[in-house]
């Protein structure tokens, strides 16, 4: 089967999601820029492999995928030899399904809106305190996770924990997981706050690093303000 081919811009947390799982793997892909700002996703030809004008798309042999979180699935039963981040017991399996489907569908869909909202309104006109409300109940219901186990979906880690960093450290950028109580010194999400440290301890975190400071850049100027810290 020839190498897969990985269309990318590292600035999209789930993009940066699937290259931090290729660099954990030690997958030999070819990737393939497609600059969202400069609305590439919309040229003919990409439209023509992903009508969803969205990143990443994967093209494993015949296989096209446009999800990053099938994506992660895909490359972890092909390239996974040890079998743990895509657990082979069922129940296990399920349980970091379904916080794959929190993050596309809860964290994300919050994060990209409120960054989407900066790009096209500049930060002065967006209610911040809205999209505070939104995101740091989200940061709630990830504490509740990890009460359960030390990872968000395991004692271990999985594709979940791999698939939420990234929107996490995203939305971090605008309200710190380090925030303490307005009473106390102490943290607000300890649970969380902990996962988010230990996650940038892995190697394979510096490619959403990368990623993340070009994000940072360009909402930051496109917003017209600076994200605080």
């Amino acid at each position: 089967m020839p190498k897969p081919i990985l269309y990318y811009d590292d600035r999209s947390p789930p993009v940066r999601s699937c290259l931090m799982l290729i660099k954990m793997l030690n997958i030999d892909v070819e990737l393939r820029f497609v600059d969202l700002f400069r609305v590439e996703q919309f040229d003919k030809d990409y439209l023509a492999l992903n009508p969803q004008h969205s990143v990443p798309t994967l093209v494993h042999d015949q296989l096209i995928l446009t999800d990053s979180h099938v994506i992660l699935i895909h490359l972890a039963e092909q390239f996974d030899a040890e079998g743990t981040l895509w657990p082979k017991d069922y129940l296990a399996r399920m349980k970091v399904l379904n916080r794959l489907f929190f993050e596309c569908s809860f964290l994300f869909r919050r994060d990209s809106d409120l960054m989407s909202e900066i790009v096209r309104k500049e930060y002065a006109n967006v209610d911040v305190a809205y999209h505070e409300r939104k995101l740091c109940e989200a940061y709630g219901i990830m504490e509740q996770y990890l009460a359960e186990q030390q990872y968000m979906a395991a004692d271990q880690l999985t594709l979940a924990d791999v698939s939420i960093v990234t929107t996490l450290s995203t939305v971090n950028l605008m309200f710190p997981v380090a925030t303490t109580t307005t009473t106390t010194t102490e943290h607000r999400w300890p649970r969380l706050h902990r996962w988010f440290a230990t996650m940038q301890q892995l190697d394979a975190y510096d490619v959403n690093r990368i990623g993340l400071e070009k994000l940072r850049q360009i909402v930051e100027q496109m917003g017209k303000f600076e994200f605080p810290g």
